[in-house]
């Protein structure tokens, strides 16, 4: 059994739709042979560029005004089961993420749930201004004659569709294994969208999947403070379980901690309504580094965590517990990005581990 057909990346404005060779067999986003996971909603809009066809757009259904980071799809997955001997993934880099100040675009790629740490595509394009960008994803194939599971996993800081597959002519398809049937919804701020790891496999809610063996639909929007509309949103999509890690945004601009206080309890109530029995987990914000001191922020971060303790207290849920976050990551700010509400994947790896098993 060999890989083959080390990456190859291919840039540039996709004009014409995908031009079809002698010997290809082109596979539609909308083809039922191509399978989804891992998302928030999935729609098959018309391609601006190619009319006839349809491309898969994965979203979060929140608003990110100015930023658009809400068209980012943190961990979703495109997902197919074939004996190609050769595999092109046409991924669309749109213009929806419109954030002058973060973009990360790197994404991974398993084979049969395997990765490799060359297993990475990004845009050509890496600063956080760019233009659309269609990537040409050839991917590395098993030639044995059977058919091997290939799942294409999008970035946590970019918005990006997919276009379809280009395999050989006669390449046979069956159905991929099925994710996990656990899902869990990560909801929170820029921590938990997976600011700033390297790429999406650096990021604590991805680890979590991994570790838990569970479908990760990530909620997350980078500057998020606490918003109790928020809760009809995730509660409109069907789990078995909902974190939630909202806070540090609202220390940082200093809210009113009572404001705080009234927005989580609006936000349970408002998830309660749609999933009265889901259970909560509730993690208080993580240790933030002394050095760093927002001009806003004239009341400890300790003021907020103990909001969210008083809540759960009150609110005696049972499916609703708390978790601390300080003892999550080391209080050393090696575990941290220079912006250092943020963990660098030193941290996110430590997060993850010792997250987990509280879960």
């Amino acid at each position: 059994m060999s890989l083959l057909n080390m990456i190859m990346l291919s840039g540039g404005i996709f004009l014409s739709g995908t031009a079809i060779k002698a010997g290809e067999l082109f596979v539609p986003a909308n083809d039922s042979r191509l399978e989804y996971s891992d998302y928030a909603v999935l729609e098959f809009p018309a391609d601006e560029l190619a009319k006839e066809r349809r491309i898969a757009r994965m979203h979060r259904p929140l608003s990110s005004p100015g930023k658009g980071y809400q068209w980012d799809n943190p961990g979703a997955r495109l997902r197919f089961n074939t004996d190609a001997a050769e595999i092109t993934v046409h991924l669309r880099y749109s213009d929806k993420h419109i954030s002058n100040s973060a973009r990360v675009s790197g994404g991974i790629f398993l084979i049969d749930g395997k990765s490799s740490k060359d297993w990475k595509f990004q845009t050509r394009q890496t600063k956080v201004k760019r233009e659309v960008e269609q990537l040409d994803l050839k991917l590395p194939v098993i030639t044995d004659g059977v058919v091997h599971c290939y799942e294409i996993i999008m970035p946590y800081g970019d918005s990006v569709d997919i276009a379809g597959i280009t395999v050989n002519a006669g390449a046979n398809f069956s159905p991929p294994p099925p994710r996990p049937a656990f899902r869990c919804i990560c909801y929170g701020d820029s921590i938990t969208q997976g600011f700033t790891a390297q790429d999406i496999s650096g990021t604590y809610a991805f680890r979590i999947g991994q570790l838990k063996n569970w479908q990760i639909i990530n909620m997350a929007i980078a500057g998020r403070a606490s918003n109790p509309t928020d809760g009809l949103a995730a509660g409109k999509i069907s789990c078995d379980m909902l974190t939630v890690m909202i806070g540090v945004n609202d220390w940082q601009g200093g809210r009113d901690p009572e404001i705080y206080r009234k927005n989580i309890t609006g936000f349970i109530a408002n998830f309660r309504s749609l999933q009265p029995r889901t259970p909560i987990r509730i993690i208080t914000p993580l240790w933030v580094p002394e050095s760093w001191k927002p001009a806003k922020a004239s009341i400890p971060l300790e003021t907020y965590r103990q909001v969210l303790r008083e809540v759960v207290n009150q609110l005696n849920d049972p499916q609703i517990k708390l978790i601390e976050g300080s003892p999550l990551i080391d209080h050393d700010p090696r575990y941290f990005d220079r912006v250092a509400v943020h963990p660098a994947d030193s941290g996110f790896e430590m997060m993850a581990q010792r997250l987990a098993p509280q879960l």
